[in-house]
């Protein structure tokens, strides 16, 4: 296969960005969760093509797009826990010494950009992958608890169904049958 000239390069704008993580986004959430095959995304890139112009995308295109998002998306939720950066959530920036960022950035080399943009259309990266698997009665946004159960309350009846006693106070009293884990 010949190799591509640098005029051959799909070139991702942020107009072309912000569309494709919309589309991944509805389908991801209309999916429950799942992410496009690669019809769909041979769909969109026809769509991309009749729409912008320049340059054809294909169904790979979009694919490889994907992963680099994800990529990034995971190298973004690093940031917000590695020790010796800082991360400002008002101006969505890094704030760390140039030594430090130079150690994070060897793992995540695509997250360069991070350190003085943010993470554009953050609210659509965490839409589309983030990974929620919580059902039942543990099926609810981390934003929000529903009204009429407290966080433990499905873990508190299934113990009960199981006679598991879980004591944490230093002078435990055995029940019959129960199983005891003292955590002191």
């Amino acid at each position: 296969m010949p190799r591509k000239t640098s005029g051959d390069h799909y070139f991702w704008d942020a107009a072309k960005e912000t569309k494709f993580l919309i589309q991944l986004s509805e389908y991801v959430e209309c999916s429950g969760g799942k992410h496009p095959p690669k019809a769909t995304l041979e769909l969109w890139a026809a769509q991309f093509n009749a729409e912008f112009g320049g340059v054809p995308a294909h169904g790979k295109t979009l694919y490889q797009k994907k992963e680099r998002m994800k990529k990034i998306y995971n190298g973004w939720k690093a940031l917000q826990t590695r020790t010796g950066l800082g991360y400002d959530p008002n101006t969505d920036r890094v704030v760390c010494s140039d030594e430090a960022w130079h150690s994070f950035i060897g793992r995540f080399k695509e997250c360069n950009h991070l350190r003085y943009e943010g993470l554009r259309n953050k609210e659509l990266y965490v839409k589309i992958f983030e990974q929620q698997h919580a059902a039942g009665a543990s099926g609810y946004g981390s934003v929000s608890m529903p009204g009429d159960s407290t966080p433990y309350s499905d873990v508190e009846a299934s113990m009960e169904d199981y006679g598991t006693h879980v004591g944490l106070e230093d002078d435990v009293t055995p029940t019959p049958g129960a199983r005891h884990f003292n955590a002191g």
